[in-house]
């Protein structure tokens, strides 16, 4: 007699019964033998990902603003169940990064993010390096200015950063807004960071073309020459109504104009540190540009390990910035600060 299996089509006769329970024992006893072998697999490629090491080869030593990029690297490599280590030259000089760079490839990180501060073209040449040797490779800084969608043929990864040129436009832009008459001077302490540079061409163009003259100043990574300097371009340009420290704290700048008296003086920066924050408070600094530096560290991991545990490339570069922080936010953003996130 023929009959249906509860499976569906599958026919057979009275006859054959017992063979074909015979047969559908084997097949469940092998299917469920190369179910174990899977999970087994499976739970030795999970394995392999828990081990996931990642490299965050920064631009100095995890202390100020490089503080917050290591913490949110750290973070991210605990949220994530992955090995972050954090490394950095001890002068910031393209050789020396690429040696940490170099170190990292030795040390066969399965990723590798760098805090990059120069032209594409100084990485060119390792990130093919990480590549032969199939590690990932992604960069926590600027993306091309005005780039959202990633080009298919960029060497990194990802790009995780503020659009620095934004950023200078943006500071040109309020101080329009604000009324600025007169010259604006815009420094550039470390010219060869190209981040720092863009955001000084970026203002300066902005500035002219909204017919406010404005001027490139070129000073050192020392607060005190940075004071002196300033100084002496504010006595000979004696019209200067604004100042804007592109590439450091603003220790320099406010000292200059505490010195020379000069009290209506419109100081803006970048980034967060705590004299920037006192100043806003007080009002001897209008405002700061901040990139968002937890993010900085914190997304290239994030980003990094979805790629390697489920080939994740995002679509577009990750801005973290710009942003404005003013009196009107400066107490909030202070909160976090004090709670390491900002």
């Amino acid at each position: 007699m023929k009959h249906k299996s509860s499976a569906g089509d599958v026919q057979t006769t009275a006859t054959g019964k017992d063979s074909f329970g015979k047969q559908a024992l084997k097949k469940a006893l092998l299917f469920g033998a190369s179910m174990i072998l899977a999970a087994t697999a499976w739970q030795g490629q999970a394995q392999a990902q828990d081990d996931i090491s990642i490299y965050f080869v920064g631009c100095a030593a995890p202390t100020g603003f490089h503080g917050y990029l290591a913490r949110g690297a750290a973070e991210a490599g605990e949220n994530l169940g992955v090995k972050v280590t954090y490394i950095y030259p001890d002068q910031l000089t393209i050789p020396n990064q690429v040696q940490k760079i170099e170190e990292a490839i030795a040390a066969q990180a399965n990723g590798i993010a760098i805090c990059a501060f120069a032209e594409d073209v100084a990485y060119a040449e390792i990130a093919a390096r990480a590549k032969e040797a199939g590690i990932a490779f992604g960069s926590a800084a600027a993306p091309p200015s005005g780039a959202q969608v990633r080009d298919p043929e960029d060497f990194f990864l990802f790009r995780t950063g503020s659009d620095e040129a934004a950023a200078g436009r943006l500071t040109a832009q309020r101080l329009v807004s604000m009324g600025v008459k007169g010259r604006v001077v815009v420094a550039n302490q470390q010219p060869g960071d190209a981040s720092c540079q863009l955001r000084a061409t970026s203002q300066i163009e902005a500035l002219k073309a909204a017919g406010i003259e404005a001027e490139f100043l070129e000073l050192t990574m020392d607060p005190g020459q940075q004071a002196e300097t300033l100084s002496a371009y504010l006595r000979r340009n004696p019209d200067t109504a604004a100042a804007t420290s592109t590439c450091d704290v603003i220790d320099g700048f406010l000292a200059a104009k505490a010195d020379g008296g000069y009290d209506n003086l419109i100081l803006t920066g970048y980034d967060i540190v705590a004299q920037s924050l006192a100043a806003i408070k007080d009002g001897r600094q209008a405002f700061t540009i901040d990139q968002q530096q937890f993010w900085r560290g914190y997304m290239p991991v994030l980003l990094l390990t979805h790629y390697l545990k489920y080939g994740l490339i995002e679509g577009n570069y990750f801005l973290t910035g710009p942003t404005i922080v003013d009196k009107d936010n400066v107490d909030r953003v202070s909160a976090l600060v004090e709670k390491g996130y900002r």
